[in-house]
């Protein structure tokens, strides 16, 4: 959330390496996605919570996609509140549709830059942002997990079958996390969003999973699914290289056209944490900023920034409390 994935990448799985086969003559993942988009009118991306370079793949294939007529972007991270919500309780992608940013009250991994950057680039193309999450029930807060995770999934894909049923020319890229867009039941029996969207629609998405292979190769590729996973659970797999960091900041973004701009010393923290936000310069606090990192003294931390003007904000973080025992 504070732009720090190098501080995550040591200890997390989904940063550690998960080789598979390469799959062969194929060619460049975007094509072959962007081909196979055009048979359907649902692709499913997936991503790790806990890496950007995710959203920045959605970021592409969304792109990608848009010529091919796909015009709505479903994420569950947008804030889905009950349909009697209205006024300025509704979200702000809901009030104002029309400006080319997301807030941090849109939903909570949105804060992320990433994010952000995802909404911001789908905005442009013309996509319309679809929520979808599932409805928090306080009184299912103690039922068995299979339960809640069969309610959570059937709710989710009741939401996106009835969108495509009163909108049968919607072409819909779907952003979800990890195991939601499994196309067949896990080996458990459990049957995730994708499974169940597929039954209630008819319609055989495209489904991309990015957290099932990682660091197979230099460059990023198409992979085989592999064998302990149930056959069809993804129709293509991305293995994205090793995550690498430039600054403490992941390259992929510099990659991508950013550039790496040093934070001026007077915004430095002399002690504690401290976040710095970069924003495009006239749009108001609670836009999702270009960029958010958090620093300690003395670290070499770059903020990553494509070519604009941006005003500089800093949060300091008070340290937590000490209990008397400690």
């Amino acid at each position: 959330m504070f732009g720090r994935e190098d501080l995550i990448a040591p200890t997390s799985s989904d940063y550690a390496a998960m080789k598979c086969a390469p799959l062969p003559d194929v060619g460049d993942p975007m094509t072959v996605i962007a081909e196979r988009a055009r048979a359907t009118r649902i692709v499913i991306v997936n991503e790790s919570h806990e890496r950007s370079e995710h959203r920045g793949f959605t970021a592409r294939v969304a792109k990608a996609l848009s010529p091919l007529g796909y015009d709505v972007l479903a994420m569950e991270a947008l804030s889905n509140p009950p349909d009697n919500v209205t006024g300025r309780f509704l979200p702000p992608f809901r009030q104002r549709p029309e400006q080319p940013f997301l807030e941090d009250d849109d939903g909570y991994y949105l804060s992320e830059a990433g994010f952000g950057r995802l909404g911001r680039q789908a905005k442009a193309l013309g996509y319309r942002l679809l929520p979808y999450e599932a409805r928090h029930d306080p009184g299912e807060a103690n039922a068995p997990w299979e339960q809640r995770i069969a309610k959570r999934e059937e709710e989710q894909a009741q939401t996106l079958a009835a969108y495509l049923r009163e909108n049968p020319q919607a072409r819909v890229l779907v952003h979800v996390g990890y195991s939601h867009a499994g196309e067949v039941p896990h080996t458990n029996g459990q049957r995730w969003m994708a499974a169940r969207l597929k039954a209630m629609t008819g319609i055989d998405p495209l489904t991309v999973s990015q957290t099932t292979c990682r660091g197979g190769g230099a460059t990023t590729r198409l992979a085989v699914l592999p064998a302990k996973e149930p056959a069809g659970m993804f129709d293509l797999v991305v293995d994205h290289p090793t995550a690498r960091f430039v600054r403490r900041r992941p390259a992929w973004r510099l990659a991508a056209g950013d550039r790496a701009v040093a934070i001026p010393r007077a915004l430095r923290p002399m002690k504690g944490w401290r976040i710095v936000e970069a924003r495009v310069e006239g749009e108001p606090r609670g836009a999702v900023p270009m960029d958010r990192v958090a620093i300690r003294p003395g670290e070499d931390v770059a903020l990553l920034l494509p070519p604009g003007r941006y005003r500089l904000g800093v949060i300091d973080v008070a340290p937590a409390a000490k209990s008397p025992a400690q």
